[in-house]
């Protein structure tokens, strides 16, 4: 006895839980707008569809885009029930709880992908959408001029950066300094075609066939002779702008978080392009012979070569893609700190866990950025993606099993970028999972009581809408309310 009252467990529990971190509450409850009328509602739901459209060329994920037409929808009051898959969306807003009436609205997503300064000024509005009550005119002007923005940098710069892409790829493959003049040469061409190619929308689904095949005779053709290097080392990091890496990765993302159509729909057209691709080295590789290489391959550069590959990917990205300037520095040591975390982990415990260390550091490491620079995490989040190159691997796997017909080989790397895109995957789900962000939620209306129906009857109706269940800093402005007949 002496002994449980010196020792008082349940005292001790009681202060250990006192010591531990206490979790906030991360909604936030909005009033429900319940006079909003059937115009301004079917303004609201086309509204959603149109920026849901542009969320999904910014590569978000389906839930994210979820979600954020959830919260846009809450902020104007009224609820919003989507189907968001990478082709189109459907947002029905209004109705009650249950989901029956209200408004429905579709949208495909049509165009390229934004650039990373359009994802920039998207995420920028997306914000300001969740913090207050935009105009509807407001938005759609802001999402046109989003669209119509012209490109950063000349198309000279543009090409530049594409080479910058081609080489820091490259390098981080394989380093000398033949196979970096070849890069750069090969880069310099692809970055051409799609330059072209952009003003051409008829000509975007060939382009892939058309870069491969190109890509392939040239470097069948010159590779061994002038470069005296192998032809299949320089194939690859020129068609850089066409590997579906970040689709297969958001592809099992999807796949692991439920939504399933979603997932196989972006593995499937991440196949598609990989097919496309291999049908063109395949051609290119039935025009023309191989030639062998004429004298001995040069010494690779060092184990410097692959760094300065990840700061030449990350410049190449800035010019290419139209990244914001002061954006630079951020993304530089994102790339760099990706880089080391996915070589230390694969050091201690193989590839995999390198892959999947990566993928977790960086949800966190994007939130952590857009905090302290206000740059939006998708503008850090997609050159990261390119990074972990699972695209690449996917490219070689698989010309290896239509071109080369090397069934044992190919399939053994196939199986491996699986398991890569996978741990990737896994890792992003992980690093989003220890992230927690505020949502906006509707609130019920409030009870009525006894007292409160009999001067409501004697009085009339209240010009006021229902009381919000929480707290609301900026509650949305409600429609004025139908005059009785």
């Amino acid at each position: 006895m002496r002994l449980s009252s010196r020792f008082d467990v349940r005292g001790l529990a009681r202060r250990a839980a006192a010591l531990r971190p206490r979790r906030t509450d991360a909604t936030v409850t909005l009033p429900e707008d319940d006079r909003a009328d059937r115009e301004r509602l079917r303004d609201l739901a086309a509204l959603l569809c149109e920026l849901g459209s542009d969320l999904l060329r910014a590569a978000e994920r389906s839930s994210e885009v979820e979600r954020t037409l959830h919260d846009v929808a809450a902020r104007y009051g009224t609820r919003a029930r989507c189907f968001v898959v990478p082709t189109g969306l459907f947002v029905r807003v209004g109705g009650g709880p249950d989901g029956r009436g209200g408004e429905l609205d579709f949208s495909p997503v049509d165009g390229p992908d934004l650039r990373l300064d359009q994802v920039e000024a998207l995420q920028a509005l997306v914000t300001r959408m969740r913090a207050e009550e935009v105009p509807f005119a407001e938005v759609r002007r802001a999402l046109r001029e989003n669209r119509e923005r012209p490109e950063r940098f000349s198309p000279a710069a543009t090409v530049f950066g594409y080479v910058l892409l081609t080489v820091g790829l490259g390098t981080m493959r394989h380093a000398t300094l033949p196979a970096v003049a070849g890069y750069a040469a090969l880069g310099a061409g692809v970055g051409l075609l799609r330059l072209f190619g952009d003003r051409l929308p008829v000509a975007r689904t060939a382009l892939p066939v058309v870069a491969a095949i190109l890509v392939t005779a040239a470097s069948l053709r010159w590779a061994g002779p002038l470069l005296h290097e192998n032809p299949a080392v320089l194939s690859i990091p020129p068609l850089i702008a066409f590997l579906p890496g970040a689709a297969l990765t958001l592809g099992a993302i999807e796949l692991a978080t439920g939504a399933a159509l979603s997932g196989m729909s972006r593995l499937a057209g991440a196949v598609s392009v990989l097919l496309l691709l291999s049908l063109g080295i395949l051609v290119g590789s039935e025009l023309l012979r191989p030639r062998p290489p004429d004298g001995p391959a040069a010494a690779p550069l060092g184990a410097w070569a692959p760094w300065a590959g990840v700061l030449l990917l990350g410049f190449g990205f800035l010019l290419y893609f139209s990244a914001p300037p002061r954006v630079t520095g951020w993304l530089l040591g994102a790339l760099l700190t990706e880089r080391l975390v996915q070589t230390v982990a694969s050091g201690i415990a193989g590839a995999t866990f390198g892959a999947f260390a990566a993928g977790a550091l960086l949800p966190p490491m994007a939130s952590w950025i857009e905090k302290r620079s206000r740059t939006p995490d998708q503008v850090v989040f997609l050159p990261c993606f390119w990074l972990l190159v699972p695209g690449a691997v996917g490219l070689t796997s698989v010309s290896e099993i239509i071109v080369r017909k090397d069934t044992d080989g190919g399939l053994a790397s196939l199986v491996g970028t699986v398991i890569t895109v996978a741990a990737i995957a896994l890792g992003v789900l992980v690093g989003a999972g220890l992230q927690r962000r505020p949502r906006l939620l509707l609130g019920e209306p409030a009870p009525s009581t006894p007292d409160a129906d009999t001067s409501t009857s004697a009085a009339g109706p209240s010009p006021t809408g229902p009381s919000a269940a929480g707290p609301s800093p900026t509650g949305p402005s409600a429609a004025p309310p139908e005059k009785a007949a």
